[in-house]
């Protein structure tokens, strides 16, 4: 597949050479896979807390009824309610290991052995 884009340089200074010292994301490969699966998984953990929140609401009102709710019913409310506050923790875990993956250094000189190093005890 080939491209027909023409780049478009700065006018005026004379200079032929194009700027390099500007860093373009990817728009294609495991960049841009991992940038997508960051925005989703921010979404998913704000839908879970989100539903976290509308169940806990629920399960107030229903303690503070005049008439409440019975205990079967208000333990089952407070599982899912649990379950919804897991789900977000979960994708907010995976979401840190992606920034984690995005903020990480390179790997070191491939020619020096890691384990050549002082022992850590």
């Amino acid at each position: 597949m080939t491209s027909n884009i023409t780049p478009i340089t700065a006018a005026g200074s004379g200079d032929t050479d194009q700027r390099t010292d500007e860093k373009v994301p990817p728009e294609h490969g495991l960049s841009a896979l991992r940038k997508r699966e960051g925005h989703g998984l921010i979404s998913l953990a704000c839908d879970a807390l989100y539903e976290t929140s509308n169940l806990a609401s629920h399960m107030h009102a229903q303690l503070y009824a005049n008439d409440p709710a019975e205990g079967r019913d208000l333990q089952q409310l407070m599982g899912e309610t649990q379950a919804c506050l897991e789900t977000a923790e979960h994708y907010l875990l995976m979401l840190g290991s992606v920034i984690e993956e995005r903020t990480t250094p390179p790997d070191p000189d491939p020619d020096v052995d890691p384990w050549s190093g002082e022992p850590a005890f």
